[in-house]
């Protein structure tokens, strides 16, 4: 079994979701739509005073982006009857979405003491006053956690078969180091806390612990757990010159255990940039610096060879093609230079896409959408010389495409049943790092 493969592997492991519904997102907005947002507007013009023409505006407004538009328009329905506390939560959420939280706040308060309030339109309103309260907070956490069963058709990422290269010549693994197949438990999570840094300061200070944990079944040494901390300060950049340029500096340290070993532990800085480029087009990049330190076991007696710098960049595109779906696009790149054996260093460079389409719950007919996300992702390795224990010929390259697929289903505005399966190939010109493994997921996941 290749360990770097295994932790690149989990590393590589993320669940695909939908975002929280009282999360704004950017909008784009179709030609069908605009026509609709005209002739409500008309209608609304005719009839002033009708409860039905308002909240149909409302809600069309509120799709194309027009906040201020909805609230307008809900605010006139009040007029016409204050008892209306569906009405008095959607001005909440309106405001929420503004970033008016105070005025949210009301709204909800308000909402909760009506008589004729109906059993959703109380959880809906005590959900958005709980998350009203943490935005007035300076101090305030946020988290997730994901629970679930995964099969792998190769757990432990060995090669298809036994027949591998050892100092230039070919040699005969072990049955027991092929690629078996096998079940196991994953859990993954992070907790967020966030300082805002002033009253009149949008800057932020952002600290998050995230975490990974898989147990085999059978294989017990392609356990992997994950421990990574980072923090800094984001703040907005460029004003007057740039509409929304965030910087964020921050610090890192992390650890990793393989076969429930201790792997390599790791410190290290960089800096994310998120840029809003237009109204459908979002870029957020990373460049990060990191120092990883591996330390001799019993379970890998020279893992020190691999102590070295690691400097890696990553750039993702987020595109709203319209209301239902978003695109991706992704690019990295990686060095990784040790301190004492050059075979070990490499260059990667990666490229991948995808898209995430929302669309109305088929089944239990709620208001929450579900989502199918597709991403896909290639990467080329390229080693600086050979190997003199596996070949000393062949300076080793390979290629990495990873394929996934997620079905998300919500259950409420904080829990989501996943489904997803998945297809890991890495082929290489030396057959020992040669690999295949297909994999399906299903679980939960909880946000807070």
């Amino acid at each position: 079994m290749s360990v770097a493969a295994l932790l690149a592997a989990a590393l590589s492991a993320t669940i695909v979701g939908v975002r929280p519904a009282i999360a704004q997102q950017t909008q784009a907005v179709s030609p069908e739509l605009e026509a609709e947002y005209d002739a409500a507007f008309q209608d609304m013009l005719q009839k002033p005073s009708d409860l039905d023409t308002l909240f149909k505006f409302a809600t069309i407004a509120s799709k194309t982006g027009d906040l201020e538009g909805a609230i307008s328009a809900l605010e006139r329905m009040l007029l016409v009857d204050p008892d209306l506390p569906r009405v008095r939560l959607e001005l909440g959420v309106l405001y929420y979405r503004l970033g008016s939280f105070e005025v949210a706040r009301s709204y909800f308060e308000v909402t909760l003491k009506s008589a004729s309030l109906t059993p959703d339109v109380k959880a809906r309103a005590e959900q958005f006053l709980a998350e009203s309260d943490k935005r007035l907070t300076r101090s305030r956490f946020t988290g997730e956690i994901f629970a679930g069963m995964r099969y792998q058709s190769n757990a432990n990422l060995g090669p298809p078969t036994s027949s591998v290269r050892l100092f230039g010549q070919t040699a005969n693994l072990n049955q027991t180091a092929l690629g078996t197949a096998d079940w196991g438990a994953v859990t993954s999570g992070f907790l967020r806390h966030i300082y805002d840094l002033g009253q009149n300061n949008p800057a932020q200070l952002e600290t998050q612990l995230s975490g990974y944990l898989n147990r085999q079944f059978q294989i017990q040494a392609a356990n992997v757990s994950i421990l990574d901390l980072t923090s800094g300060p984001r703040f907005k950049a460029f004003n007057g010159i740039f509409e929304d340029v965030t910087l964020k500096p921050f610090g890192t340290v992390g650890y990793i255990w393989v076969n429930d070993v201790p792997y390599y532990g790791s410190f290290g800085s960089g800096l994310e940039v998120g840029t809003l480029l237009s109204d459908k087009l979002r870029n957020t990049t990373n460049v990060v610096w990191r120092r990883q330190m591996y330390q001799n076991t019993w379970y890998i007696p020279t893992n020190n060879q691999f102590t070295g710098v690691e400097y890696s960049a990553n750039s993702t595109f987020q595109y709203a093609l319209n209301e239902a779906v978003m695109l991706y696009a992704n690019g990295n790149l990686q060095r990784y230079q040790t301190d004492s054996t050059p075979w070990q260093n490499y260059m990667l460079y990666g490229i991948g896409g995808g898209m995430s389409f929302s669309f109305t719950d088929p089944l239990f007919k709620s208001q929450l959408p579900w989502s199918i996300s597709l991403f896909g992702n290639v990467q080329w390795w390229y080693y600086d010389q050979p190997d003199a224990v596996v070949d000393p010929t062949v300076t080793r390259q390979q290629i990495d495409t990873i394929l996934n697929v997620t079905l998300s289903i919500p259950f409420d505005q904080r829990t989501m049943f996943t489904v997803s399966g998945g297809r890991f190939v890495r082929s290489s010109d030396i057959p020992n790092y040669a690999f295949t493994n297909n994999s399906a997921l299903i679980g939960v996941t909880w946000r807070f």
